[in-house]
């Protein structure tokens, strides 16, 4: 029978419950440490539905202790979350995913490292991401961290503690009855026509190389590494597809290497004439050159001059360099992704297409991130169907 000891604060009001289940003991006698569990009610519980809940949480955890489900140690959150990441590498996790995770945990270890899983409280994380908003935490540019950044550590301390509570450790996510900063929906930045046709027109006299990454970002809606990582043979001359099935990313522990797609599915992406006709120019002049300098083919798409992968960042490089030598507006490779969907949406494209095109894994996600798009697109249906049935009549 799990024995139950209310705990106080200094006012003498109960804060949270411990829950002690009998472990056995040692050859000699002497007693094994009991398992220990702390259950801490949620705010505004009736005495009655304390009594009910307390009585349910202490029947699981005698049943989990009684299965051996339950272990006695108490790792600190730093010494956890290293497991977790380290379990999560191990099952597929990205590599620039896990770069990202550690270098989150390093912030965040500094404030809450050294606490005990079952110590960890709600105020120990709002007080953390308080912090994280105070000037200097941005290495870059010297101030806090922007809403998002806190939101994304906030959600690593989730999927920390989310895996705690599969494993039985603690008995709820402490990161659910958190505080975390609200964000403010951000319409996504993308390119007007007239913008992308002047890209285009400056494009003309650059080397062919440029000019075919250039056109593969916009033409596709597709992510860097997944051009960076395009294969000749992946290039589907008879279809005028691309198949996309390859990553290339860089990250200063691995270098610049291979993965699979972000979703983990491979597409295929339907390109115009045109740009297949710049491919086949690009892959005439690239054979050329290999052969004039005697390098051996890597089969990429888009190469380094030593005949390697091109590195995964030298676009972001080369789009800077490119937009000030011929006065337009900064270029982030990205910009082009957004700038397809927001195009294909508002000519009328449905969204289950424009989701495929984009490589997501859900619909909603692109419902989600392009719904001012999708807003516009419906008064333009309205408008649509205002002149369809009413305005033939007048």
């Amino acid at each position: 029978m799990a024995n139950i000891t209310p705990r106080r604060n200094k006012d003498g009001d109960i804060i949270s419950y411990q829950i002690r289940v009998f472990r056995g003991r040692n050859a000699d006698g002497t007693r094994l440490k009991d398992y220990m569990m702390t259950w801490r009610p949620t705010p505004g519980m009736t005495k009655r539905q304390i009594a009910k809940e307390l009585e349910r949480q202490a029947t699981l955890f005698e049943e989990a202790c009684k299965q051996g489900q339950v272990s006695i140690e108490k790792p600190t959150f730093e010494k956890y979350a290293a497991y977790v990441v380290e379990l999560k590498e191990r099952n597929g996790l990205k590599v620039k995913t896990a770069v990202r995770y550690k270098d989150m945990l390093k912030r965040i270890n500094a404030e809450i490292g050294p606490i005990k899983l079952q110590d960890l409280r709600p105020d120990h994380l709002n007080r953390l991401y308080a912090k994280l908003a105070e000037p200097g935490q941005n290495k870059k540019t010297g101030g806090g961290l922007s809403a998002k950044t806190i939101v994304e550590h906030h959600r690593v301390i989730s999927t920390i503690l989310a895996q705690a509570v599969k494993e039985q450790l603690i008995p709820f996510n402490t990161a659910e009855r958190a505080t975390p900063p609200k964000l403010q929906k951000h319409e996504m930045d993308a390119f007007e026509v007239e913008e992308v046709q002047a890209i285009l027109k400056a494009l003309e006299t650059e080397p062919l190389k440029w000019q075919v990454c250039v056109q593969l970002l916009i033409a596709t809606g597709a992510r860097r590494g997944e051009i960076m990582g395009l294969r000749w043979e992946n290039v589907d001359w008879t279809e005028n597809k691309l198949y996309l099935c390859e990553n290339r990313v860089y990250t200063p522990e691995s270098g610049a290497i291979s993965t699979t797609l972000k979703t983990g599915e491979n597409r295929y992406v339907s390109v115009s004439p045109s740009v297949m006709a710049l491919l086949k120019r690009w892959r005439a002049e690239q054979a050329a050159t290999f052969l004039k300098l005697g390098i051996t083919p890597s089969g990429y798409v888009l190469t380094a001059e030593n005949g390697g992968p091109m590195h995964p960042d030298s676009p972001t490089d080369w789009l800077y360099k490119f937009s000030k030598r011929h006065g337009l507006p900064p270029i982030h490779p990205h910009k082009f992704r957004h700038t397809q969907a927001s195009l294909l949406i508002a000519q009328g494209v449905d969204i289950l297409t424009v989701s495929k095109r984009l490589g997501h894994a859900k619909v909603s996600t692109t419902l989600d991130i392009y719904s001012h798009v999708l807003a516009k697109s419906d008064e333009k249906a309205s408008d649509t169907l205002d002149n369809l049935l009413y305005r033939k009549q007048a």
